[in-house]
C-alpha cells in the first residue's frame, strides 16, 4: 500500500511541476509580447522624432496649393508664422518645402531637406522662431532662411520664390532640379 502512495505522489508532483512549467512558459511568452512591442514602439518613437523628442511635424498642409505647367503656387493669406509644409508630386516622388513668415513679416520658403542632412529624410521641424534639423539638431532662425547656403554646411535647402499679387510662386523647374534630395 505504502507503494502505491508513494507512486501517487510522484505522479501528482510530475503533473504539478509540468503544469508549474506551462504556467511559467505562458508567462514568458506574454512577458516577451510586452517587451517586443515596447522596442516596437520605442524604435517608432525614435525614427519619428529629432534628438530633442520633437515629434516629425513635417506632412503636407491642408493649405492650398496650385500649379500648372511651369510653377506651384500658394496663397500669401496662407501663409503664417506657423510653417506650413507643402508637397509638389515629381513622377511619385514627393518635392516638399515649408513656408512661414518671419518676425518682419516677410515670406520664407526653403525645402524640408537639408543640404547636408537630406539623405536621412527628415526635414524640419519649427521650434519657436527657429526652424530645426530633425537629423542633426542644428537650429536657423526664420527670419534668415529664404537665401542660398554660403557656409557650405547643414542648412534649409535654398528654393527660389517670386512674390507676384497674392501668391508666391516657385518653378516646377527648381523642384525638380532638387528631386535627388526626397
Amino acid at each position: 500500500m505504502k507503494k502505491q502512495k508513494n507512486i501517487i505522489n510522484k505522479a501528482e508532483r510530475r503533473k504539478m511541476l509540468l503544469e508549474q512549467r506551462k504556467k511559467k512558459s505562458r508567462t514568458m511568452i506574454v512577458v516577451a509580447v510586452l517587451a517586443i512591442t515596447i522596442m516596437c514602439l520605442g524604435v517608432y518613437f525614435v525614427i519619428s522624432t529629432g534628438e530633442n523628442g520633437n515629434i516629425q511635424v513635417n506632412k503636407p498642409s491642408q493649405s492650398t496649393m496650385n500649379q500648372d505647367e511651369t510653377n506651384v503656387w500658394v496663397p500669401l493669406s496662407g501663409i503664417t508664422d506657423e510653417a506650413d509644409f507643402f508637397e509638389y508630386d515629381s513622377d511619385g516622388v514627393g518635392i516638399r518645402f515649408f513656408a512661414v513668415k518671419g518676425s518682419d513679416r516677410e515670406v520664407r520658403i526653403a525645402l524640408d531637406a537639408c543640404d547636408v542632412c537630406f539623405n536621412a529624410k527628415k526635414g524640419y521641424t519649427q521650434a519657436g522662431d527657429d526652424m530645426q534639423c530633425i537629423n542633426c539638431g542644428n537650429r536657423y532662425s526664420i527670419d534668415g532662411l529664404g537665401t542660398e547656403n554660403i557656409g557650405g554646411g547643414c542648412w534649409p535647402s535654398y528654393l527660389p520664390i517670386e512674390v507676384n499679387g497674392d501668391y508666391v510662386y516657385i518653378k516646377i523647374s527648381d523642384l525638380e532640379n532638387k528631386r535627388d534630395m526626397f
